[in-house]
């Protein structure tokens, strides 16, 4: 494999850039909160410190291990700490940190610091800072490929499980690389004794973890949530379909071009020149279109072509798209693009000159897009917001005073109401109240199997709607629990965030 010796800024701009860095970095951890996806994975974690049991007690649709990683991470963080939240996210950055860092390392031999700044502001993109299963069960298969890279077969093995046991998407990826790391075991390959000093404690750690969090003796539940027939019905749609065009005349036409791209004999400096120029685009263009990413499918399969056409000798770069890949399958973010930049820059490597350019460009153009198109809350430049203080795991972070008032509010309802459930789904209000009466943070159908034996046990419990929230009424996203308790109920009180519900 070629090292590139990559033009760095000179050192005093190379330091300022790294210091912008980590400023953006300190940002994006404290600034803004949402109430639909932001605690749902701390969500878990709490209701297990609260005594419950995954699968048993509270419903999961997927694998256990990506809660059971962060419950091991935020053990020595008590219950009601205020800032679980800011720790939480920075521990979500140091995360993808060592993702990028490790795929430096099987990509392009060496690490180095300014690089590893520019491919974790590439990795984040603009995604919401969070525990999320998708970048633990990355974290995994990287590992697993390093291990496998070092010829570290039986540590591969555990990681790759580790990685299927995060996500329904990374069965795929685990088991491949978990067959090829046997074949090569099979095959005569030496077991070095490092790669033995990682593999047993690994397996011993996720036994344990088996039986600590009782997931043997409740394989029932597992079973019948885990592997529920919504999941199973959305892989197509969001493994092969999202990648075409509903139109057939679309996207056999998108074929066409993928095989012309292949066969036409173009020169690979000329690609480089065109990817050097959509890699910035890629930035810029959702400011002209509503904040929304144009195009990430088609690039991710005009670059698995060009990697096909002109680096095939490189097989790290396919395990990388294969892991791209995996990672997207998702009902709800299904996209590569945690990979794309990276893998663009990887594709335009010689162009060592853009390096400073690419960095500043990411660095400024993600700054603005999560200013101007803050996920799922007020922005910075729309209405005042406030540093919070002494307000339970979300203290120390900026956020809107909408925000800031609509969690007093649910905070005073708890408190009149006992065991009131908020729908059609806050976690980050669960975490704050510290309150689970029934067995989903997200209360949504897909993500809620059991909520038909929850509604009859719970319902005499008084319910609070978001008056904002409309998702729930139809759709994928459909609350089957939050549109029947309405029904049965009738309004008791209006608040400005929230319709009270009693029988």
């Amino acid at each position: 494999m070629n090292v590139i010796n990559y033009t760095y800024p000179r050192k005093g701009f190379s330091i300022v850039l790294l210091i912008l860095s980590f400023i953006y970095l300190a940002f994006i951890s404290i600034y803004s909160i949402n109430q639909f996806d932001l605690g749902y994975q701390l969500s878990m974690v709490e209701r297990i410190k609260s005594g419950q049991l995954i699968y048993k007690d509270f419903d999961y649709v997927r694998p256990f291990f990506s809660i059971v990683f962060w419950d091991y991470l935020l053990k020595l963080i008590p219950v009601n700490s205020h800032y679980l939240i800011l720790i939480a996210r920075i521990l979500v950055i140091i995360e993808s940190f060592i993702i990028c860092h490790i795929i430096q390392k099987l990509l392009f031999e060496k690490a180095k610091i300014q690089l590893t700044f520019f491919f974790l502001i590439c990795f984040l993109h603009s995604f919401p800072i969070m525990p999320w299963h998708t970048i633990d069960g990355i974290l995994f298969s990287l590992l697993a490929l390093l291990f496998y890279k070092n010829k570290w077969f039986l540590s591969a093995i555990a990681f790759s499980i580790l990685a299927a046991f995060t996500k329904q998407s990374f069965f795929i990826f685990g088991f491949v690389i978990g067959l090829m790391s046997i074949w090569k075991l099979y095959k005569g390959k030496n077991i070095e004794k490092k790669d033995i000093y990682i593999f047993i404690p690994t397996i011993l750690f996720l036994i344990i973890s088996i039986f600590q969090y009782r997931i043997f003796e409740n394989l029932d539940y597992f079973f019948k949530q885990v592997f529920n027939t919504s999941s199973s019905s959305q892989f197509y749609e969001s493994s092969v379909a999202v990648y075409f065009s509903n139109k057939t005349t679309t996207t056999i036409a998108f074929i066409l071009f993928l095989a012309l791209i292949y066969f036409i004999k173009i020169g690979r400096k000329i690609a480089e020149i065109l990817l050097a120029i959509v890699f910035p685009l890629i930035i810029i263009l959702p400011f002209f279109n509503q904040g929304v990413f144009l195009g990430i499918h088609s690039l991710f399969l005009i670059l698995v072509i060009l990697f096909w056409k002109y680096e095939r000798e490189n097989k790290f770069i396919f395990f990388i798209l294969f892991l791209a890949w995996s990672s997207s399958i998702s009902w709800g973010y299904n996209t590569p693009i945690f990979f794309i930049l990276i893998l663009l820059f990887k594709f335009i490597e010689k162009k060592s000159n853009l390096f400073v350019i690419l960095w500043v460009t990411t660095l400024i153009g993600f700054f603005v897009y999560r200013i101007k198109f803050t996920y799922l809350t007020d922005s910075l430049l729309e209405v005042k917001h406030i540093v919070t203080n002494n307000t339970k795991s979300v203290s120390g972070l900026l956020i809107s005073e909408n925000d800031y008032f609509y969690i007093l509010e649910a905070q005073q309802i708890n408190k009149t109401y006992k065991n009131v459930i908020f729908l059609p789904g806050s976690p980050l209000l669960d975490l704050i109240n510290f309150n689970f009466p029934n067995r989903a943070s997200w209360e949504m159908d897909v993500e809620y199997p059991n909520w038909k034996s929850d509604f009859y046990k719970l319902k005499d419990n008084i319910i609070a709607v978001d008056n904002k929230q409309n998702y729930y009424k139809e759709g994928f996203y459909i609350s089957s629990f939050t549109l029947e308790s309405i029904k049965r109920k009738k309004i008791i009180k209006k608040t400005k965030y929230f319709t009270i519900y009693g029988n």
